[in-house]
This record gives C-alpha cells, structure tokens and sequence, in this order.
C-alpha cells in the first residue's frame, strides 16, 4: 500500500501546478488570427459586393422595347 502511495505522490510531483504560466503570446497571437480572418473575409465581401458595370445600362436580352 505504501509503494502505491510513493508512486502516486512521485507522479502528482511531476504533473505540477495546474496552470500554465505565461503564454500570453499565444493569446494575443490567437486575437490576431481572430480579427485578421474578419478583417479578410469583410474585404472579399466588400469586393465582391454588386456594382454598376458598364453593360447594365441595356435592357436584359428578354426584354425587347414594345412596339405602339
């Protein structure tokens, strides 16, 4: 019983705190990632977003001007 109670305290010795120290680049690399992804995805739609061309000007082939 004492061997397991060793075992058991030399692996909880090793696993730590339970928190990590630190590691806040990742968190503000993640933020970045985050508001870059937003950032790209509202300039395709911004690019992408419907305009004037110059043929709008015309009626669409199905539509012919009536005749009086």
């Amino acid at each position: 019983m004492s061997a397991l109670y060793e075992v058991s305290t030399a692996v909880l010795a090793q696993v730590g705190e339970g928190r990590i120290k630190g590691g806040w680049g990742y968190i503000w690399s993640s933020y970045a990632i985050a508001w870059g992804s937003l950032a790209l995805y509202g300039l395709s739609l911004w690019m992408r977003r419907p305009g004037k061309a110059e043929h709008d000007s015309a009626p669409p082939p199905s539509v012919s001007p009536s005749k009086e």
